[in-house]
């Protein structure tokens, strides 16, 4: 989030606003601050002044952030000042220049209203200091209690001094940067390997379920007939369809960064996304001989979503439904109005999940129970169904009891 503060450049009047280090600005490292410190000691008794000073400016006061081991300094690591006196550094920070005050008791601007020549600090010379993409860090100055006109070759120390200040800033903000880079990478490795077990997933029970049905027509070959075998074969050239599908998508996706992915939001009709989903599963719904109950507000319900992310969740939750159901089962598909939403409701009576699943159920889990008969899982859990859900701005709950079976409701977006 970023951050202004408002100073008063005293010699013109003028309140200015400037942006000083946002939030996600990297910390003073000690080491740093060590540095700086034996730096700002050095230059002042090089110069034979009290004070010097590498100040910090924020939003409502500008702070001594580091202050001379000198003799005669008033000034104390920390002290703030209230951004209402129009100080010599908020000149600084306002105008971006060099400020040289030789005594400000002989300047009309300066004289008045003064916290520093109460301390007896009458003359100023001061260099802004800034981060590399030109947030303000605050000034580095030197102070004198007597009248003092500051020699170009003390000019020319002080300004190596601010440049020394500024090299470590940048040094910090890439140092920040980078690791801000290696964090978002990491994050999208996890991600991209999460989302190949997904798809590898799909496509694994795909393949597992043409498998099956090739091995049940040769054993029993002779027992069918032609009206049954173009049925089955129908079905298999399906499935087939579906996992090239699936690896289209895949390559597709792979070509970009899978955390970046955004999701491409238009009017889909979800009543037609789970009758495909079904009959996608329209073979293994009928080996569990498994009950579809529909509850659909119309025939045609349009929500605002990615047409790929909803389905590899409906996709999903309904391979779920089927895997962790019992023989003769039943599985409940409501969708319904929820004001300017629509609830999404997939009901099973499986082998249910304890409240310690439900826990871990959108979390990776490389723990992972087989189905009611024996149908492989990827366990994966329901991690990028989460992930799809939230870049939609959709929710989703979960209701199981171990033996009752699991509800799954997701409400998302209405396109009207």
């Amino acid at each position: 989030m970023n951050r202004f503060a408002t100073i008063k450049i005293r010699e013109t009047g003028e309140s200015k606003r400037v942006k000083i280090g946002s939030d996600i600005k990297p910390e003073i490292q000690k080491s740093v601050i060590d540095k700086w410190q034996s730096l700002i000691d050095t230059v002042a008794r090089l110069i034979n002044v009290p004070a010097g000073l590498i100040m910090r400016l924020n939003k409502d006061v500008i702070e001594v952030f580091l202050s001379s081991k000198t003799n005669g300094n008033p000034y104390e690591k920390g002290e703030e000042a209230q951004l209402i006196y129009g100080l010599y550094c908020e000149t600084v920070i306002g105008t971006q220049q060099k400020l040289l005050i030789p005594d400000a008791t002989k300047s009309d601007a300066w004289k008045q209203n003064n916290p520093d020549i109460d301390l007896n600090m009458i003359s100023y010379l001061g260099f802004p200091v800034n981060w590399p993409d030109g947030e303000i860090f605050g000034t580095v100055c030197l102070l004198d209690n007597k009248e003092n006109k500051y020699h170009p070759d003390v000019e020319d120390l002080l300004r190596q001094a601010k440049q020394h200040l500024e090299n470590d800033l940048e040094i910090l903000f890439l140092n920040n940067a980078l690791k801000q880079k290696n964090l978002q990478l990491q994050q999208s490795n996890n991600t991209k390997s999460k989302f190949l077990s997904l798809i590898s997933h799909d496509i694994r029970g795909s393949v597992s379920t043409i498998n099956e049905f090739i091995k049940m027509i040769v054993n029993d070959f002779d027992s069918y007939d032609r009206a049954q075998l173009k049925f089955i074969l129908n079905s298999l050239g399906h499935h087939a369809s579906a996992s090239y599908e699936t690896l289209e998508n895949l390559l597709s996706w792979s070509k970009s960064d899978i955390l970046q992915i955004e999701p491409a939001l238009k009017s889909i009709d979800i009543v037609e996304v789970f009758e495909k989903v079904l009959f996608y599963f329209d073979q293994p719904i009928q080996m569990k001989k498994l009950r579809i109950t529909k509850s659909y507000h119309s025939q045609k319900v349009f929500v605002n979503a990615d047409e790929n992310m909803i389905t590899v969740i409906v996709r999903n939750i309904i391979s779920n439904a089927i895997k962790y159901n019992n023989e003769k089962g039943e599985i409940k598909i409501k969708v319904a109005p929820v004001g300017d939403k629509y609830e999404l409701v997939i009901e099973d009576t499986g082998i249910g999940m304890s409240q310690n699943a439900i826990d871990k159920l959108f979390k990776y889990n490389d723990k992972y129970e087989n189905g009611t008969s024996g149908e492989s899982s990827a366990g994966i859990g329901l991690i990028l169904i989460k992930e799809f859900l939230d870049k939609m701005d959709a929710q989703i709950s979960v209701k199981s009891e171990v033996g009752q079976g699991s509800t799954f409701k997701i409400e998302i977006q209405g396109d009207q």
